[in-house]
């Protein structure tokens, strides 16, 4: 039986609502993600959310996935679409709120982004979802970037988070410093390798920094390489993150 959220407790309510707020989310080790389409991949993985606040319009397709993971002991409540809407971000709920745990990092692998003070939610979820489309195996997060448990990141991920391993807040010279057998290939605005002339190593950690501060110099001193993007055309100072990352992951995939 699904419950209205209505009945549920003022305290459940503000609960979800107060996922909003970072120190929140840490301190109770939840998240909230928004959205049919992120929550479908959120809800066909492993990690079982803790609740699930649904309307009438939910596609059926979700609903079915929503009642499976009911059987399997998630609390559902169902809303009105307004009452709903007072949950989110966006101005449309579009049937479905997940509180969900956040995800354990795991030791990481051969195939690393690492992101270094980029603080657009906006960068930092579409860098995490073409990451996944290209095979890596973690986003590792610099202290200084965009927290990738806020609502805005989750969503430009559409449910990638699921499928890799990301460690946060990390101190990324010391990282890199303790992992000898990754190579680290920074990204730069200028005079760097073109990506197509790198022979990509067998373990590799792609660093990009923000559009306005680059990478930073401490970082920079452990590169192995140095990529550039070529620039073709005029007009732009600099290339998007989440697109330079998009392109330089491309090169690298694309030929190990």
């Amino acid at each position: 039986m699904i419950d209205k959220l209505e009945r549920a407790t003022a305290k459940l309510r503000n609960a979800i609502r107060e996922l909003h707020r970072a120190e929140v989310r840490d301190e109770r080790g939840e998240f909230i993600v928004e959205g049919p389409h992120a929550c479908q991949e959120v809800l066909s993985g492993a990690l079982m959310p803790r609740v699930a606040v649904i309307t009438e319009e939910l596609p059926k397709d979700v609903l079915a996935l929503v009642s499976e993971a009911q059987q399997r002991g998630l609390t559902v409540l169902r809303a009105s679409p307004s009452e709903l809407e007072r949950l989110v971000t966006t101005r449309t709920a579009q049937g479905i709120v997940l509180v969900m745990p956040q995800f354990e990092p795991r030791a990481i692998g051969s195939r690393i982004i690492a992101l270094d003070g980029v603080s657009d939610p906006g960068n930092v979820g579409t860098i995490i979802r073409t990451a996944v489309w290209f095979g890596c195996t973690d986003v590792v997060l610099s202290h200084d970037c965009a927290d990738v448990y806020n609502p805005k990141v989750v969503r430009s991920t559409a449910g990638a988070l699921a499928a890799v391993n990301i460690v946060r807040r990390a101190r990324l010279a010391e990282l890199l410093s303790q992992m000898p057998e990754v190579e680290p290939l920074v990204a730069v605005a200028e005079g760097g390798l073109p990506p197509k002339d790198l022979e990509p190593p067998l373990r590799w950690c792609l660093v990009i920094g923000s559009e306005a501060h680059g990478v930073s110099e401490s970082v920079q001193e452990l590169a192995r390489h140095r990529l550039t993007v070529p620039r073709i055309g005029s007009g732009a100072e600099s290339l998007n993150a989440a697109v330079a990352a998009s392109i330089l992951l491309y090169e690298l995939a694309g030929r190990e």
